[in-house]
């Protein structure tokens, strides 16, 4: 199956081993992490429609990785929804990160979606790397089908999933849907 709409939240790795007040909350303790050449080299293309959209996750301080990822997967970027961490604390090293990014980009031919909706959405932090329903609510409406989340931790209505946290739709060494 080639799908027109992937989303992708990967567990990209950072230079430091841990981050945190404590040194020791860092994503590498929480689930296993990804080289930028691993995530690079997943076979997205093989799944991917010539003419699909990618909504990619990525933290500011990988954000060039995102863009790294994006053109090995043959996608063009046109544009970025900001989301705004209703938090009290927040990590970083040179600020505190309240706001992470989804990169989009398209393949191929897709038309402008003219959605009416902002770019921008403002929630609570969830669980470690969860990702808010309000950006489910913002794009659910437009990506076109079929969907797959990659990197997924639920299933979702309407999605194929992909992860290491929950039972799979696809299997990406054979390339083929479960």
């Amino acid at each position: 199956m080639k799908y027109k709409t992937i989303l992708a939240d990967p567990p990209w790795t950072y230079n430091n081993k841990r981050t945190g007040k404590s040194m020791s909350s860092g994503s590498a303790q929480k689930y296993p992490v990804m080289s930028l050449k691993e995530i690079c080299d997943l076979p997205v293309t093989e799944i991917s429609d010539k003419d699909s959209v990618l909504f990619l996750w990525s933290t500011i301080p990988l954000i060039e990785y995102g863009f790294e990822v994006m053109k090995s997967w043959g996608y063009q970027y046109k544009t970025t929804i900001v989301w705004k961490k209703i938090t009290h604390l927040g990590m970083g090293f040179w600020f505190k990160g309240r706001v992470e990014v989804c990169l989009f980009g398209i393949k191929g031919k897709i038309k402008p979606f003219r959605y009416q909706k902002a770019n921008f959405i403002q929630s609570k932090v969830g669980k470690h790397s969860e990702k808010p329903q309000e950006f489910f609510d913002l794009i659910d409406p437009i990506a076109p089908c079929p969907k797959i989340e990659l990197f997924s931790r639920k299933k979702r209505d309407g999605w194929d999933c992909w992860g290491n946290e929950m039972e799979s739709d696809i299997d990406f060494k054979t390339l083929r849907v479960l």
